[in-house]
């Protein structure tokens, strides 16, 4: 019986002790679309077109979950002041809006002036990937 006891109360700790550091380094919702969005960019600037096509969601999957976009806060969301957000160097600004388990609103905002691009991203699975896309030029 001790035994049982001695090994169970190892387990417990493990889990207390283990979890928090594995959930540290999962990356978080905002750092995984924070990527994929400027990994986009990145791609379009540099003209790697089949590499841009990996950062959509093909409409057949998109199709498949509603954006929300019946919902005020979502629908009223908007950009950061590029007078506000843009320093020194910058091309563009991100900016996450909203985010819920399945669905994200992202504005990129060129400090070069000009509107902002809309995305609007999806998650399936892991993987977070542009659903839709406003260009603002």
């Amino acid at each position: 019986m001790a035994m049982i006891g001695r090994a169970a109360t190892w387990a417990v700790l493990a889990l207390i002790w283990g979890t928090p550091v594995v959930s540290q380094l999962a990356p978080s919702p905002r750092e995984v679309i924070r990527a994929q969005v400027e990994g986009f960019y990145r791609d379009d600037r540099d003209h790697r077109w089949p590499d841009v096509l990996d950062h959509f969601w093909v409409g057949k999957i998109s199709a498949r979950w509603t954006a929300p976009t019946s919902d005020p806060a979502w629908v009223g969301a908007h950009p950061v002041a590029r007078n506000l957000a843009c320093v020194a160097r910058q091309e563009h600004v991100l900016s996450i809006a909203l985010i819920d388990d399945r669905w994200a609103r992202v504005f990129v905002t060129p400090c070069r002036g000009g509107p902002p691009d809309e995305l609007w991203m999806l998650r399936v699975g892991a993987d977070w990937r542009i659903a839709r896309m406003i260009r603002g030029s």
